[in-house]
């Protein structure tokens, strides 16, 4: 068996290394594309370029109008986060450590949400948010991005909460702490990986929202980052340097974000697949 294993290494290893080169391709050339000339970009995508164009990144910011909506977009996606988190933590204590975890029906019911797609309810969902004034409006945009996102944040708090130890607890109760006190001193601590597991998957899913961006903001100056990438892609079709380092922009804060709770993010998603 051993010697079959090594004999399968090496294929493997080759695998992996293509299937990691076809993957890094795309980025490879838009992050190079980012730096060059327009006769660099399909002339030579993958060597470093001769001259590194800076002025692609400044032909972004300013022509294509990136900073401001870079500002509209870090906006929304800070809010949707926090409200996420706020709402889907103290949820999914609840179903996991308290009696509403001995109804499973109630969970099942909010969990319903994560079997109705967007498309379906966005014609009423327009109306309705146009009825309280919210379209065109960064809360308007953040409220429903929560409000879509959140049986998905339920669901995956719970199972984390689920997994830490029901003895905590009963001695928090024991030593006559509340509910409120048990969950914010004794069970959220303790779930920290979890939570910023759904932080990441928050941010991310709010900094590259479209389709919702694409429905409610239909003015310029509310716009999120991806929907000025697409009216930018539309101008720039003569200048793909300046469009490369529009999206190398776009990408920064998904990419930091990801490196900086990368650790946090794989403990919270493994938490509970290893007893």
């Amino acid at each position: 068996m051993r010697t079959a294993s090594h004999r399968r290494h090496p294929a493997l290893l080759v695998a992996v290394i293509v299937i990691t080169g076809a993957t890094l391709y795309p980025f490879a050339w838009v992050v190079f594309g980012a730096f060059k000339s327009q006769q660099e970009i399909f002339g030579s995508p993958l060597l470093l370029p001769q001259e590194w164009r800076w002025d692609n990144f400044a032909t972004a910011w300013t022509t294509g109008n990136f900073g401001h909506y870079f500002a509209n977009s870090m906006m929304v996606a800070l809010a949707v986060t926090v409200l996420e988190v706020a709402v889907a933590c103290p949820a999914g204590y609840a179903f996991a450590k308290t009696r509403l975890r001995n109804h499973a029906w109630v969970f099942y019911v909010y969990l319903f949400g994560l079997t109705l797609p967007v498309q379906a309810i966005i014609i009423p969902l327009f109306y309705q948010l146009q009825s309280y004034g919210l379209v065109n409006s960064r809360t308007g945009l953040s409220l429903v991005i929560v409000a879509t996102a959140v049986p998905f944040a339920v669901f995956l708090m719970r199972s984390f909460f689920r997994d830490l130890p029901d003895a905590m607890v009963e001695a928090a109760r024991i030593d006559g702490a509340n509910e409120w006190k048990i969950f914010w001193r004794v069970m959220l601590p303790m779930a920290t990986p979890g939570l910023l597991a759904l932080a990441v998957f928050s941010f991310l899913g709010a900094w590259n929202e479209f389709l919702l961006a694409l429905l409610l903001l239909t003015d310029d100056a509310s716009r999120t980052l991806p929907l000025g990438l697409v009216r930018f892609q539309s101008e720039m079709t003569a200048n793909y340097g300046a469009l490369f380092a529009g999206i190398v922009l776009a990408m920064i804060p998904s990419v930091l974000v990801y490196v900086a709770l990368q650790r946090s993010f794989i403990r919270g998603l493994s938490a509970g697949s290893v007893k």
